[in-house]
C-alpha cells in the first residue's frame, strides 16, 4: 500500500515507507488533520490503520474528530476527547468557568 503524499506539502521528498513509530503517529497526525478538514483517507489509509492500534494508543490525538472516527470505525474504545475540538472561543470559555448557556438550543 503507497502512502497518500499529498499530506505532506511541506516536504520536497515524502517518505515511501513508515519505519518508526514515530514516522507512523506522524503519517497518522496529517491524514487525521486533512480528514478533520473533509478530506476523507483513501481506502488505503483506512485499510492501514486498522493495523496500527498500537500507534492510535500511543500517540492519542483527543482534539481531533478524526482521530475519533477511526478509533470507533475499527471498534476500540473510546480514549478522552480534548475540550477545544473545534468549538466556538464562547462556548470553551464557557466550559472553563462552568457555565451553561440556558438559550444555546432556542438559536
Amino acid at each position: 500500500m503507497s502512502l497518500d503524499h499529498t499530506v505532506y506539502p511541506d516536504e520536497r521528498h515524502p517518505p515511501d515507507d513508515l519505519m518508526t513509530p514515530e514516522a507512523k503517529a506522524e503519517y497518522m497526525h496529517r491524514i487525521c488533520a486533512a480528514f478533520d478538514f473533509g478530506i476523507v483517507p483513501e481506502p488505503a489509509d483506512w485499510e492501514r490503520f486498522q493495523a496500527w492500534r498500537p500507534i492510535f494508543d500511543a500517540y492519542p490525538l483527543p482534539h481531533s474528530p478524526a482521530y475519533h472516527t477511526f478509533r470507533s470505525r475499527y471498534g476500540w474504545e473510546p480514549v478522552p476527547r480534548g475540550i477545544y475540538s473545534l468549538l466556538p472561543a464562547w462556548r470553551v470559555q464557557d466550559q472553563r468557568e462552568g457555565h451553561a448557556d440556558p438559550c444555546e438550543n432556542s438559536v
